[in-house]
């Protein structure tokens, strides 16, 4: 009986993320949110590392596991609450000028289509960064500073890489090309960022 609930329940889902094209949408969120946390944390380990570590390796690491989890909710929420009111906006708006064309009030099926609409694209937007910037903190626990930092760094990378590739996929590009574009992006934004650390 629980099982028959559960796949009448997901094909109900199913039907309510076609209706208002909740899948491109959540893939979008999803790809915005977990390239802006694989750079926000890029950009916490080699600014820490490049400050910190002459100095103070442990503080440099501390700096970087209580900065990084830090932004990383922080981001979440920012990113999650972003695309809730953006989304209800928007639906809201399309719902309006629905009813407005057929001269009458739409509820039931369609407005309940938004609702779930709008609670994905604000979990996949919220979850996303979360998941690119907590990762690459995973060796900071317990590994040698210098160690972490290229570990970490390189998580960075693959996962990039593996986003552009999924990316590419899509639209039947080659998945080293698409991929690469997204590490370059990474890898210009390190650069930038230990140029900038140099500085006296």
């Amino acid at each position: 009986m629980k099982m028959s609930r559960l796949k009448d329940w997901l094909k109900e889902l199913k039907y309510l993320f076609e209706l208002t094209r909740s899948a491109s949408i959540a893939r979008r969120y999803f790809v915005i949110g977990a390239f802006d946390g694989a750079l926000t944390i890029l950009g916490v380990i080699i600014g820490a590392y490049v400050a910190e570590s002459s100095v103070n390796p442990e503080i440099a690491k501390q700096l970087i596991i209580g900065a990084g989890v830090a932004g990383g909710i922080a981001l979440a929420v920012s990113s999650a609450v972003g695309a809730y009111e953006a989304e209800r906006v928007e639906h809201i708006l399309s719902h309006k000028s629905l009813e407005q064309a057929m001269l009458t009030s739409v509820d039931g099926t369609r407005r309940d289509a938004m609702t779930v609409s709008i609670l994905v694209s604000a979990i996949v937007h919220g979850m996303a960064p979360l998941v690119a910037a907590l990762v690459p903190l995973i060796p900071f626990f317990f590994m040698p500073l210098h160690d972490a930092v290229i570990t970490g760094i390189v998580v960075t990378m693959v996962f990039l890489f593996a986003l552009g590739g999924f990316l590419g996929s899509l639209i039947k590009e080659t998945f080293i090309y698409t991929g690469l574009r997204f590490v370059i992006a990474g890898l210009a934004t390190a650069i930038i960022l230990i140029l900038i650390g140099g500085q006296p």
